[in-house]
């Protein structure tokens, strides 16, 4: 049963879409919803007239058919019935509803949020058709990944849409939080569970509609060999895709980087590497331009065209509209001046990035880089814990005995990186517990017998005033140390979600180390 406020969202959304006063985008969005509807069943004459109602759509469809990426052979069509009988049903459905995405992106009277959405829909539907044809130019199955892929992000369309104010604080929400929570927050339910109520009510065909269900962990842990599970697994990785292509918060340099974290998240259901992604995504920025000429819309007015081309060529994306622009509510305070339910709020966030790099590695098979991994853990218990540093120390290759700090963030971690300064013999608190495997907190550096077991590496960077130690251990034995510390007179306060996330983080480290011994997983 949904919730009062899921059921809320879903009624102020009906009733928009059943009002007669409909906006241009409100007709696009119920076309597109009987097209989809009729996938597999609709005839070439119904659909012949579906899209004849609209003058322009028909006028754009016949305009695109004749061109030779959709018509080779160059054989006149001034119909949409001709259109049909020499392009191709599947290919003209498909090309009716990407004209009326690519038109709706484009439209000035719309949203800035309506236009990206709607050129995400169409992108990740061309992105899904292109990868699920390469590398071996597999074409079973292709025309329904796209219907799937681009409907999958509906839900999105019909929120900014409809509901764009709350739409912008979802995102905003998103990030301070993980994106499916932060809507859950704001509408009572995700993007997808408003797509799929929605167009439930439409008798979609079995197949599209199981292409908008939650992707389980279960679908990602086994290769995607039936055709069902191809186009569940290709229209969740191509929205992922592009969701990071249009995100603005991606700088050029990070780019390579998210792309790499994504896709190695389905590496167990679909391996693809980054260059087959990228040659895909050079094919979907032609196919666009195609499109834009065929609507009359100029590259430079199509967000889907200027944001990948911004990242083809290593650019930064264009500033989105000062009333577009969204901003973390959490990350604007300090941890101290959090309320209790606020820091709980910015922990399970904050924790889950370092979560999802983590999980990213446990599939089997999944190859990766160790520097990632603790990278993204360094960053998220620096950020949750409000600390100054912190370090990871593993044991040296050519001596195990020794621990030096190969990753982190921080003054003190810039100080002692890739120094072995840990190590059994030398009689301090570390080599406490190095001996004992324990969690250790030291809440003040300074009070009586602790002083005198401090190392002085500790101090490199300026007077810590508290630290804390957390071992890793795999089968018993030590694998590696994290180690964060605060300054000037502050003590560590780590609440109940800090210790809850930073117990599960290690156990699945140590669950990581075990995968990389026995050969399941690559990391170097």
């Amino acid at each position: 049963m949904p919730s009062r406020l899921a059921r809320k969202t879903l009624a102020e959304i009906e009733k928009a879409l059943s009002e007669e006063r409909t906006t241009a985008i409100t007709e696009i969005i119920q076309l597109i919803q009987q097209l989809a509807a009729k996938a597999f069943s609709i005839s070439i004459s119904e659909l012949s007239l579906m899209i004849g109602r609209d003058p322009t759509i028909t006028e754009k469809v016949i305009s695109a058919a004749n061109t030779l990426g959709y018509n080779p052979s160059g054989v006149p069509i001034s119909t949409i019935s001709e259109a049909l009988h020499t392009v191709g049903f599947e290919k003209i459905r498909n090309l009716a509803i990407s004209l009326m995405l690519a038109e709706n992106s484009g439209e000035g009277r719309n949203t800035y949020e309506q236009r990206n959405t709607a050129a995400l829909c169409v992108c990740s539907g061309m992105l899904a058709e292109e990868l699920h044809r390469l590398p071996d130019e597999n074409e079973e199955g292709s025309e329904v990944v796209f219907v799937s892929a681009s409907l999958r992000n509906y839900g999105r369309i019909l929120l900014s849409t409809f509901l764009v104010d709350n739409y912008r604080l979802a995102r905003s929400h998103a990030l301070d939080m993980r994106e499916d929570e932060a809507f859950k927050h704001v509408f009572g339910l995700t993007p997808i569970e408003v797509g799929r109520h929605i167009l439930q009510q439409t008798n979609l065909p079995k197949g599209i509609l199981q292409s908008l269900s939650p992707l389980e962990d279960a679908h990602l842990k086994r290769p995607a060999t039936r055709l069902e599970d191809q186009i569940l697994v290709l229209s969740e990785l191509s929205g992922r895709v592009c969701s990071i292509v249009f995100d603005e918060q991606v700088s050029p340099q990070d780019f390579s980087q998210s792309l790499e974290q994504t896709l190695s998240v389905f590496s167990g259901a679909y391996p693809i590497s980054p260059e087959l992604v990228n040659e895909a995504l050079i094919t979907v920025e032609q196919k666009l331009t195609t499109l834009n000429r065929a609507v009359g819309l100029s590259d430079s007015l199509s967000p889907g065209s200027v944001n990948l081309q911004a990242r083809l060529n290593g650019d930064p994306l264009p500033e989105p509209p000062p009333f577009a622009r969204i901003s973390a509510q959490l990350k604007q305070k300090s941890v101290s001046e959090m309320t209790e339910s606020e820091r709980a709020t910015f922990s399970n966030a904050t924790f889950a990035q370092a979560v999802e790099s983590i999980e990213a590695c446990l599939v089997p098979g999944a190859k990766f880089k160790l520097e990632q991994v603790f990278s993204s853990v360094s960053t998220a218990f620096r950020e949750a814990a409000d600390l100054e540093n912190c370090l990871i120390f593993v044991r040296e290759e050519f001596d195990d005995h020794c621990l030096s700090a190969r990753y982190g963030n921080g003054d003190l971690y810039s100080k002692v990186k890739n120094r072995p300064i840990l190590a059994p013999e030398k009689k301090d608190i570390f080599s406490i517990c190095l001996a004992r495997k324990e969690d250790v907190l030291i809440e003040d550096t300074n009070v009586g017998k602790i002083r005198s077991i401090i190392p002085d590496w500790i101090h490199s960077a300026g007077e810590t005033s508290s630290f804390i130690i957390l071992p890793v251990t795999y089968k018993h034995e030590l694998k590696s140390i994290i180690v964060g510390t605060v300054s000037h007179g502050r003590k560590i306060d780590l609440k109940q979600e800090d210790l809850r996330h930073l117990r599960s983080i290690r156990s699945m480290i140590s669950e990581l180390y075990g995968m990389i011994e026995s050969q399941n997983v690559t990391g170097k």
